[in-house]
């Protein structure tokens, strides 16, 4: 469950499909991660099992502010995660919630300060947590940015994260753990609050 609750940690962000050829300096892509407004859109996460290959796909939609982040699963079983500063709430389909808070898991305090690292925008704080190879694609001009934990408890259950994004939003995200398995996100419809009122749950 902790595992779970670390990789949803990590989704979140502005995000869209491409409008244009953008040649990202590491700086710009810097900037996309650290999204000034909140900024709604529609999520697929393809979780893939490394020992038979097999692929579980759920979508939804999400919320990103600098207060919090919403997570909606909605397909195939409902589900909510709400990410705060040092704290994630998770409430399943029957209501029931669950709390894991920084303050009682030194391990999440850590994986909070990286993904802080992540959104900040702060490229020294980005490189004091991990190992960072980033470059862009010629054709289509999208950004890559790979990210290997330094922390060496981290590194045991995840190998990498890579982000893909061009100059407005993130378009896409993937995890890949020690074991194998790997977990996409593909992100799309993304609307900042100049763009939508509000964040709307869709049915």
């Amino acid at each position: 469950m902790k595992k779970i609750l670390f990789l949803s940690l990590i989704a979140f962000s502005s995000l869209i499909l491409p409008k244009r050829i953008f040649a990202a300096t590491f700086e710009e892509a810097c900037s996309v991660l650290s999204a000034e407004t909140p900024v709604t859109g529609d999520f697929v996460q393809k979780r893939t099992i490394a020992a038979n290959g097999r692929t579980l796909k759920s979508s939804g939609v999400f919320t990103v502010s600098k207060e919090k982040i919403v997570w909606q699963t909605q397909k195939p079983v409902k589900n909510t995660v709400t990410i705060t500063q040092g704290k994630i709430q998770t409430t399943d389909s029957k209501g029931k919630t669950t709390v894991l808070d920084s303050q009682q898991n030194q391990m999440f305090e850590l994986i909070s300060k990286m993904m802080g690292s992540l959104f900040s925008g702060n490229r020294a704080e980005l490189e004091e947590y991990f190992y960072v190879d980033f470059f862009t694609d010629d054709e289509t001009g999208l950004w890559n940015m790979k990210l290997s934990p330094k922390d060496s408890t981290v590194s045991q259950a995840i190998n990498f994260i890579r982000l893909c994004g061009n100059d407005t939003f993130m378009v896409q995200m993937e995890t890949v753990q020690s074991s194998g398995d790997s977990i996409l996100y593909e992100f799309t419809n993304a609307q900042t609050s100049t763009q939508a009122s509000g964040f709307v749950s869709r049915p």
